[in-house]
């Protein structure tokens, strides 16, 4: 079965660190999952991940009158240290028939969520060492990234993505049945 994912991150060139994962299987089941461990002050100095991610985490907002600056809501139940979602995300994974995962230039996705165990080398038996790209699909289909469905809102919240992935999966899919 197909799971459907999509992860932030904060990229500095050397490191990938995981701010939130969402995945979606084909049968509907979910899950969402938010790092308390991402270093905040990198993404508050990175304008992008400002504009695009901080906004679609749970955040804690400093009551008016007092100063600082927000934060992320550790009490959220969305909010996990890194080990339980690595324990969460591999439950996931293997209590899905025939694992396979698919995401929308997968390639530092699946890095993200390898790292959830540290090195490559501690990938969990039966987790997939790949993830499948939907934008590889579109293209052996003769499609552009631009030719697939685009996402309304919820953009760079990881779950709405991963949802939006199986739209753009399932649409994919009627094209392939066409040929």
């Amino acid at each position: 079965m197909r799971i459907f994912y999509d992860t932030e991150f904060i990229d500095d060139g050397k490191t990938i660190d995981l701010i939130s994962i969402g995945m979606v299987r084909e049968d509907g089941r979910e899950l969402y999952a938010v790092s308390s461990e991402f270093n905040q002050t990198a993404v508050r100095q990175n304008p992008w991940l400002m504009e695009n991610v901080w906004s679609s985490l749970p955040i804690r907002k400093n009551q008016p009158g007092y100063r600082g600056i927000d934060r992320l809501d550790l009490d959220h139940p969305d909010v996990r240290p890194r080990a339980q979602i690595a324990n969460l995300v591999e439950d996931f994974i293997l209590t899905t028939p025939d694992p396979q995962l698919w995401a929308y230039y997968s390639a530092y996705d699946h890095v993200a969520l390898a790292q959830l165990w540290g090195p490559m080398i501690n990938l969990p038996r039966g987790i997939p060492m790949q993830s499948d790209d939907l934008v590889t699909e579109a293209k052996r289909l003769g499609l552009r990234p631009i030719d697939l469905p685009q996402q309304a809102d919820g953009l760079h919240n990881a779950l709405a993505d991963a949802r939006h992935n199986l739209v753009r999966a399932r649409f994919l899919d009627q094209i392939a049945a066409q040929q």
